[in-house]
């Protein structure tokens, strides 16, 4: 293939999924009310500003409801950039201020700005809107050009072409205690030898993470510095808790709202806390939101010169903010030269904190899940790179239909796969995840009977069913939409799917060890409110594609689709059913209309494997 010809159409492929995200953001702003938008968790509206604090050089700020009363906005979620909106503005304020939710409570959403937000903004009510970021789709444009012209990019361009990848003869080593299976092995040792890149293809619990963790080990052990990257900052901190487990030392860059709590001594801010320059940062920062608050007070007194004087004291928190992440930068600067591993989303990887650093190596996980120039990104900052995922999970997401068919849910990963096959990759084939029972389907259907279970988990059921696959053919559970969504959701089988919960329940788990999956978000906002006093004790509903890498001791599977005409939508992509059966240890109940999703033969052979095992129970069974 031509590789100049590539890289420009997936330029005009991601302007096309650009546009269409763009399009679906005012089409919803257009379509539907204040009111409307919040029902769909795409706004917080009559909010109000609870109180003010700083975190890591930006103001954040925490909203509310006065009352105390739960907030909605599903979507806006911690690491989502949002904007405030005036109450009552018939259209956007000009200088309506946008932030990075940092926290998120049933009743608070905190805010985090990097310039202080105008008075408006926290003084009264408001509503805050969930906003499509520019970022990421400006850096992943930069990423293509610089693959196509910089000279960093260039020396890609022969293995992504076609051209055979090199090895060394031998692995650079040094060996390290660790405990691998053969594939394991193997694929560590095909990672070691890649002279510019080298793929483990981790089918689901066989550990293609630990593998990862062990190709970073060496690279430290040989003084090398190390990028460690994933699609997801949820598979970053899964990386990043595997490798402090292993006694590597990480530093994670990234905004601190968009880490996990229990990581954050991890982060450069906290990292850079201890340092001079970042103490003085503190301090500013510190100085800066009380000249904000003396400000407000000047406002409110009787005399001449009040606004003055507050205008004032805001520019001069303005400057003692900007000095503040100046001083920071610099700190930063300073522990990411220590650092030997850092760990970034990769879409975060052409931000300014790693600007001109380059890595020995790039280890990226779940890299089928990113499209191909979000991994560019990696590899443009390494000497050589080892890609860990699964082509036969899920693939990137990708709105645009004209981005889909024009191959932009193509990983690089699966790329690979397709010109080099197993002169690039090592398949590993030993799963700890799941009972024997749970594995064999998914094993024999997408990996040709391949996989085998470690003994440890072979024969761990919490009954004597660890698979049950509920047929609720007949019973006239339809699927349908609710109104202005695009969504499905089936109330029948929904409140069937609850009460398999409560017999999981039953058998003695704890609810937080127990998920319920379904591949429609209107199904899971049903089951959330069926289920929502046992959410409150932990137990976790969740779309497919919110699961991907996650685990549990038991899962409901809820189908949905139910219907005449034997259509299955998305379902038909195997993979994202393939990341459903997979996520159980001990286990899985799947509940579906077998007359519906067995017309497509992927769930045609699942219904045959359920009876042929003994699994399948009918939906009049479970009246009882």
């Amino acid at each position: 293939m031509e590789l100049p010809d590539h890289l420009e159409r997936l330029r005009a492929l991601l302007a096309a999924e650009r546009e269409e995200e763009r399009a679906r953001f005012e089409e919803a702003r257009g379509r539907w009310s204040v009111a409307e938008r919040a029902a769909r968790g795409l706004a917080l509206p009559e909010v109000e500003a609870l109180d003010e604090s700083g975190l890591a050089g930006r103001a954040l700020v925490s909203y509310g409801r006065a009352d105390g009363r739960p907030l909605g906005g599903a979507r806006l979620g911690v690491g989502a950039l949002v904007r405030v909106q005036p109450r009552h503005a018939p259209r956007a304020a000009e200088d309506a201020p946008a932030g990075v939710v940092a926290r998120r409570t049933r009743q608070r959403v905190a805010v985090a700005f990097d310039e202080p937000p105008p008075d408006w903004a926290t003084e009264g009510r408001v509503t805050l809107e969930l906003e499509p970021s520019p970022v990421t789709w400006e850096r992943l444009a930069a990423g293509l050009g610089r693959m196509a012209q910089a000279k960093e990019g260039r020396r890609w361009h022969a293995v992504l072409a076609g051209a055979a990848p090199a090895f060394a003869a031998r692995a650079r080593g040094p060996e390290l205690a660790a405990p691998l299976n053969p594939e394991q092995e193997r694929a560590l040792d095909l990672a070691d030898r890649a002279d510019d890149l080298a793929l483990v293809h981790g089918p689901p619990g066989t550990g293609k993470t630990t593998v990862l963790v062990e190709v970073v080990r060496r690279a430290v052990a040989r003084g090398e510095r190390v990028l460690a990257a994933a699609p997801s900052n949820l598979a970053v901190d899964n990386l990043l808790e595997r490798l402090a487990a292993a006694g590597v030392d990480g530093v994670r860059v990234g905004h601190p709202a968009r880490v996990l709590p229990a990581l954050l001594d991890h982060t450069l801010e906290a990292r850079v806390a201890s340092h001079e320059a970042a103490r003085i940062a503190a301090e500013l920062v510190r100085e800066a939101l009380q000249l904000r608050r003396d400000a407000r007070k000047r406002k409110q007194r009787r005399g001449p010169g009040r606004f003055s004087e507050a205008r004032v004291a805001e520019r001069d928190a303005r400057a003692l903010l900007a000095e503040a992440r100046a001083l920071e930068a610099r700190a930063e600067a300073e522990v990411l030269e220590r650092a030997p591993v850092v760990l970034a989303t990769l879409t975060s990887l052409d931000g300014p904190a790693l600007a001109g650093r380059r890595f020995a190596l790039a280890a990226v996980d779940e890299a089928t899940q990113a499209v191909e120039p979000a991994a560019y990104l990696a590899l443009l900052r390494a000497d050589r790179a080892v890609l860990a995922g699964d082509h036969l999970q899920l693939p990137p997401t990708v709105l645009s239909a004209a981005a889909q068919a024009g191959g932009l849910g193509v990983s690089l990963f699966e790329r690979l796969v397709a010109l080099h096959g197993d002169a690039v990759k090592v398949t590993l084939l030993e799963q700890h995840r799941m009972h024997e029972a749970i594995m064999r389907f998914p094993s024999d259907a997408l990996y040709g009977g391949a996989l085998r279970a470690h003994p440890a988990a072979a024969a761990r059921g919490l009954d004597a069913a660890p698979l049950e696959v509920v047929d609720t053919a007949g019973r006239g559970f339809e699927e349908s939409t609710p109104e202005g969504s695009d969504s499905k959701q089936n109330e029948g089988e929904a409140e069937l799917a609850a009460a398999e919960v409560e017999r999981v329940l039953a058998l003695g788990v704890a609810p937080a060890d127990v998920a319920v999956i379904s591949p429609y978000d209107a199904q899971v906002q049903r089951l959330r409110q069926l289920l929502a006093a046992r959410v409150d004790e932990g137990l976790e509903v969740d779309t497919v594609d919110g699961f991907q890498g996650r685990e549990k001791e038991a899962v409901v599977v809820s189908l949905v689709r139910s219907n005449e005409a034997g259509e299955v939508g998305f379902l038909a992509d195997v993979r994202r059913m393939n990341v459903a059966l997979t996520r159980a240890r001990r286990k899985l109940v799947v509940v579906g209309d077998g007359a519906t999703v067995s017309r497509h033969p992927f769930y045609a052979a699942f219904l045959e494997h359920a009876q042929r095992t003994g699994a399948w129970r009918s939906a009049w069974e479970r009246e009882g």
